[in-house]
């Protein structure tokens, strides 16, 4: 009871302090539907045939949105470790009963709730320009959206802990970022890929979360007819949060022990 009074704590204070800047909350959605419309009629110039299964405009949509929570995934570790490094008050914090790994995974609470709620608005607003959710499969959507959520989070783990350790920018965001852009299927199909790059891409967890949620929110897929993305992913989860929460904790016993926690 005690932990989940703790973490709805957290989760009602970014809720709260998301809310306390309206008109940037608000900007926020109206970039996602900016750029909705901008994608929609980028689309357009592209032909059907060209993405095989899929429509250009829904291709591109799923696209976004998987793309949108993963960074939200990723960043929203690093910036709670950061944010209260730059506050002063990391130390304070750490000194609670409140665990430094329970800390990490409570502040992420909301991030990840809003990060859903970010690819539900790239779904509805795709509705407003002709998206069909009529094939959506629920529970096949709702299964790869939770693992890859797990999945890019494990990587932003690995960043608070970089970021924790060393006081500055992981440069392991812009790395997995950038081949998560160029390599994953975010705006285009693998197969414009060179071969060698192609199976490169099959290391990425964002290239199996956008071949599983295409499937499942655009043709209606089950979980069986995606169960080797779903195997991949649940494997990829399995092998990295253990490490990552491993790398965190061994990072606040450095600091500890080398008496730079409170260094910003």
């Amino acid at each position: 009871m005690q932990t989940m009074w703790q973490a709805w704590a957290f989760f009602k204070r970014d809720l709260l302090s998301d809310l306390s800047y309206k008109f940037s909350f608000f900007l926020q959605v109206l970039n996602i539907f900016l750029t909705l419309a901008s994608f929609y009629f980028l689309s357009k110039l592209v032909g059907d045939g060209i993405l095989r299964n899929y429509a250009p405009f829904p291709f591109l949509l799923i696209g976004m949105a998987v793309n949108g929570y993963m960074t939200t995934s990723l960043y929203c570790f690093a910036q709670g470790i950061r944010g209260n490094q730059q506050a002063g008050t990391l130390k304070a914090v750490f000194s609670t009963p409140i665990s430094p790994l329970s800390f990490l995974l409570y502040s992420s609470l909301y991030p990840m709730v809003r990060a859903g709620m970010d690819a539900a608005l790239y779904l509805l607003g795709g509705v407003l320009f002709g998206l069909s959710l009529a094939n959506v499969h629920l529970v096949s959507m709702l299964v790869i959206f939770t693992l890859s959520v797990v999945a890019f989070g494990s990587i932003g783990i690995l960043s608070a802990t970089f970021t924790l350790v060393f006081k500055k920018g992981d440069p392991l965001l812009w790395l997995f970022g950038g081949l998560s852009w160029l390599l994953g299927g975010v705006f285009y199909p693998l197969e414009v890929l060179p071969p060698f790059l192609q199976q490169a891409a099959q290391l990425l967890p964002i290239t199996h979360a956008l071949d599983g949620m295409r499937a499942a929110v655009l043709r209606g897929a089950s979980p069986a007819e995606i169960l080797p993305q779903i195997e991949i992913l649940a494997l990829f989860s399995l092998a990295s949060v253990p490490l990552s929460l491993l790398a965190f904790v061994k990072g606040v016993e450095w600091t500890r022990v080398s008496g730079s926690l409170s260094h910003l």
